[in-house]
């Protein structure tokens, strides 16, 4: 008996292997709490990261719009500019054709008034022009209107030049209009002023016999 129970705690060695597989374990936890607690906070720094990329594409697409929407209301304004622009240029140019309308011829008619019918009887009448209006019109005008005013000759033709033969033509063309345009010229056409190449008798009788080639 005596034996046995000094050999007896001898031969138990269970304590120490149940000490030690206890402290594995702790150690195995322990590795497994801090394993546990890298990943969470991996997962929160890349969660934090994704939020943070998330914050910096709205704010990229937030301000890409707002340069959009500038750009559009620049472009606008520019245009609003560009329009307004053209309305007072057409103003300004109408202004100025009226204004040009209304201005009188800037050579007067040399001696082309009417006869003062107030004058008093006794007054003495003017002379009548001896001025030859058809062989005047032979040496300016047959050229380019030909002889009976149709306007049918080789400069007629290549300026397009009116013929005096419609009907109605001498009601459009008054005297006063013809002379004027004899004396000054007409514009946008090959006519040219005869203000000083013929004199102011010249002039109203080679405009009769013009007139009165004309229907």
């Amino acid at each position: 008996m005596l034996c046995l129970s000094v050999l007896a705690p001898a031969c138990d060695d269970t304590k120490p292997a149940a000490k030690a597989a206890t402290a594995e374990t702790k150690v195995d936890a322990e590795l497994a709490e801090a394993k546990a607690a890298d990943e969470a906070k991996a997962a929160d720094e890349a969660k934090a990261a994704d939020a943070a990329k998330a914050a910096d594409e709205a704010k990229a697409a937030d301000e890409a719009k707002a340069a959009d929407e500038t750009k559009a209301a620049d472009a606008a304004k520019a245009a609003d500019a560009a329009k307004a622009a053209d309305e007072a240029k057409a103003a300004d140019d109408a202004k100025a054709a009226d204004a040009k309308a209304a201005e009188k011829p800037s050579n007067p008619k040399p001696n082309m008034k009417k006869p003062d019918t107030t004058k008093p009887d006794d007054a003495k009448a003017e002379p009548a022009s001896t001025v030859d209006g058809k062989a005047l019109y032979g040496k300016k005008c047959k050229n380019c209107h030909n002889d009976n005013g149709d306007g049918k000759t080789k400069i007629g033709a290549e300026n397009d030049i009116e013929d005096w033969n419609v009907a109605g033509w001498k009601t459009k063309w008054t005297q006063q209009k013809i002379e004027e345009i004899v004396l000054n010229g007409k514009s946008g056409s090959k006519m040219k002023p005869f203000k000083d190449k013929l004199t102011a008798d010249e002039i109203v009788a080679v405009s009769k016999y013009a007139r009165s080639l004309g229907k």
